[in-house]
């Protein structure tokens, strides 16, 4: 398609980032642009502005791409990408540019877009700020105590006076603007009556800030006798960790296009001669809707044509979509699988829809999720009390020979026990891990995903668009190329004038070994049976095997005069990996499982191709029966992955969920991670990479906790000063920041087998 539009320079701008494209196989519902560019066109003047957000932008080549097509548009204004934010605002000249054709040619190349909903979290904009001003300020101060330490003295005093000066107002500087989230955070803890890390962190800052200011004071301006560059480092240091903590998983959120729940699903509903956009909560019974190609009913509806084709593999899994004929229900969930539009009749409102408890928003996790915040806050406890003990421990065995040499021993413990493992190390780990899985295309959207992995010993899979692509396929692949010219040639003809999923599969299948088209070809289509073609040569039909030839069953045959050519039977396409990556992870001692609406025949066909066992692949399940399964498998240690709005309340019920559906609604803003690519393998990698970094954490706060026994030890035997405190800190923390990348780079191109058993470990131990 680049190659095709000239745009072949995408790929010299992406180099090694071009990332696997995600184009559903279905038409794509746009009635949600139809009223924001209503609402662009009654702006005054001759010039219209839209801001929509997009999903998929990966790098500057994302970027370019996108500003490449606007402007080949005639009428065509400015367009501003934000590749960070993920939004698109566009400017064109009034009636002179359709955008929707503009935004279809787009999301053909594998992006989304969607209404504007994304906003930048209040934390992604204010630590990247607070800390660019804290690097900043300390880069400076650290300029004036090198030049103290390298003989400045009170003999130069108009230059060593303005040093200390301008040593102690950005240092003030940054102790309120740097220090500031640390302060509110431990106010807030003291508030709700918990010790967590950010305690001795902010009274590291206040106690190194006032002995500073102290030493300043008492010592006539002596700007070298205090700590200012220590402190400087030490909150630039924690900033930095927090920034860690926040920046990969908030690109992992903006990449998707924000979820609205059932209010960002948009309905056409006609009312007399007009038709107008609706959310989907304000329908009600009796309702007239039209249902575009690629639209949802978000109701139980009657249809009102003759007939439509419609799937419903986003509540049931049932991977084929199935004809109607006019008067029949249309259950709620269903999409419009068809080219043309049909109007349908709601039978329900909107609030006894079974989309409603499917499309609420995910409540807070009470497994994996509480027990993960346990372990850490009791970590955080026990550092706190333990620091604050030993500080004032320290201050009073001191206080005999002076007070100023007892708050010198107080602020040495409180600097050199300063949790830079927790605040740096740890954060850096996580974000080392996290973009790794990335570039394999595993992305996680929740703060805690990777702990609760270690406890994962059950992987419970779903089938449709899971373990499957949702198109079919020839079963034997080799069938087209055996054909002879002419039944090869018919049966294409045959097919690709029919808009039914079996059809268009066995057009590709006939199209690539090299079938022709006759333009002139007189075909009937036979709603329900198939498509016919009646030639000088015979009748041909394609379609039901009891329609299209003398053999019973519904196999789709090729039949010529009533007797069978060939039987063209299909099957589901498996992703690639899937069969084996399934026994990988079985043979590590993990449980799959596989769950599904869809039909038990074909769940259990699947499943023995899988090598699953026939006992753990269940079909035929509700949505409620899928949650109710994984609460009986064990809540505490599944890992749902599915695709559909059925598999909602199994995410809820799981340890962990993740989805590899990102183009379609409400799943990704359910899921803590989503898959991008056609591929399971970075499931595994995931696990492993988890445990992994659970073993490096360990280490690291090993490591950690060793340094301070030694460093409190001379710390209150008097042998550790405020200035060599302020110099085992940050060595210590670069010895463990370079702990932790040599730990995780060692293994950046292997992984070890995450192995289920083993898995009980790491929680204790930590």
């Amino acid at each position: 398609m680049l190659h095709a539009e000239g745009l072949d320079r995408y790929y010299a701008l992406a180099g090694d980032k071009v990332a696997p494209a995600t184009v559903p196989e279905t038409p794509r519902s746009h009635a949600w642009l139809e009223p924001l560019l209503a609402q662009a066109a009654e702006q005054q003047g001759e010039v219209c502005s839209l801001q929509l957000d997009v999903q998929g932008i990966h790098c500057a080549a994302c970027v370019w791409l996108m500003n490449e097509t606007f402007k080949r548009k005639p009428g065509a204004g400015d367009i501003t990408v934000n590749p960070t934010l993920g939004t698109v605002r566009m400017h064109w000249k009034k009636g002179e540019l359709d955008p929707t054709k503009w935004v279809q040619e787009v999301e053909g190349f594998g992006y989304q877009f969607g209404p504007a909903r994304k906003e930048g979290s209040k934390r992604s904009v204010d630590l990247p700020l607070r800390l660019g001003i804290s690097a900043a300020i300390a880069i400076n101060v650290m300029l004036f105590s090198v030049s103290f330490y390298f003989g400045l003295s009170p003999d130069d005093p108009e230059i060593f006076q303005l040093f200390t000066w301008l040593s102690f107002i950005l240092s003030t500087g940054t102790v309120l603007i740097g220090g500031w989230p640390f302060f509110v955070a431990a106010v807030r803890g003291l508030r709700s009556g918990m010790l967590h890390l950010d305690l001795p962190i902010a009274m590291g800052i206040v106690l190194v800030y006032g002995m500073s200011v102290v030493q300043q004071i008492s010592s006539h301006g002596r700007g070298d006798l205090a700590y200012f560059d220590t402190l400087n480092t030490f909150i630039t240091l924690m900033l930095l960790g927090r920034f860690l903590q926040e920046r990969m998983l908030e690109r992992n959120r903006r990449f998707l296009l924000e979820d609205d729940g059932a209010d960002g699903l948009i309905v056409r509903r006609v009312r007399g001669a007009a038709l107008e956009s609706v959310r989907a909560p304000k329908i009600v019974t009796d309702d007239l809707l039209l249902v575009a190609p690629g639209d949802l009913v978000p109701v139980e509806a009657v249809l009102l044509e003759a007939q439509a084709q419609i799937s419903t593999d986003w509540m049931t899994g049932e991977a084929a979509p199935r004809r109607v004929e006019s008067g029949a229900t249309i259950p709620a969930g269903s999409f419009n699988a068809g080219r043309t539009a049909f109007h349908v009749k709601a039978r329900q409102d909107f609030a006894q829809s079974a989309l409603v408890a499917l499309l609420r928003q995910p409540v807070p996790r009470q497994g994996g999720e509480a027990k993960h915040h346990q372990l850490w806050n009791r970590l955080a406890k026990r550092w706190v009390v333990t620091v604050l003990g030993v500080s004032t421990l320290g201050f009073f065995l001191w206080l005999p020979h002076g007070v100023n040499g007892a708050l010198n021993v107080a602020v040495s413990l409180l600097v050199i026990t300063c949790p830079c493992a927790i605040g740096i190390a740890i954060p850096l780990a996580y974000e080392l891990v996290q973009s790794r899985l990335r570039k394999g295309g595993f992305y996680v959207r929740s703060t805690d995903l990777l702990d609760r992995l270690t406890e994962v010993k059950q992987l419970v899979f779903d089938k449709t668009g899971t373990l499957t692509l949702g198109r079919l396929e020839l079963v034997d692949p080799g069938l087209a190329a055996r054909l002879d010219e002419t039944s090869r040639d018919v049966a294409y003809n045959l097919a690709v004038r029919s808009s039914h999923p079996v059809s268009a599969a066995i057009a590709r299948a006939l199209e690539a070994v090299g079938a022709k088209y006759d333009a002139s070809a007189q075909i009937e289509e036979h709603p329900g049976r198939g498509m016919e073609w009646r030639r000088d040569d015979g009748a041909w039909r394609l379609g039901r095997a009891d329609w299209a030839s003398d053999q019973p069953g519904r196999v789709t045959t090729l039949g010529r005069d009533g007797h069978v050519v060939t039987p063209l039977e299909l099957r589901e396409v498996l992703r690639a990996d899937a069969r084996a990556e399934l026994q990988r992870l079985q043979s590590l001692g993990f449980k799959v499982w596989l769950l599904s609406g869809d039909a038990p025949s074909r769940v259990e066909t699947l499943a023995k191709g899988l090598g699953i066992e026939p006992s753990r692949a269940l079909g035929g399940l509700s949505p409620e029966d899928k949650a109710a399964r994984v609460r009986e498998l064990g809540a505490t240690d599944a890992l749902y992955v599915g695709d559909g709005v059925n598999d909602a309340l199994a995410f809820e019920a799981a340890l962990a969920a993740g989805t590899p559906a990102i183009d379609r609604p409400v799943m990704p803003s359910k899921s803590d991670f989503f898959l991008v690519g056609e591929g399971l393998a970075p499931i595994h990698t995931a696990l492993a990479d988890a445990q992994l970094l659970r073993k490096v954490v360990q280490r690291v706060l090993g490591i950690s906790l060793a340094y301070n026994v030694l460093a409190i030890t001379a710390a209150l035997l008097g042998l550790m000063s405020p200035v060599a405190a302020a110099i085992s800190m940050p060595a210590s923390t670069l010895t463990l920041l370079l702990i932790t990348v040599s730990s995780l780079a060692v293994r950046s191109g292997e992984h070890a087998e995450p192995r289920a058993a083993a898995l009980d470990i790491a929680a204790h131990s930590a």
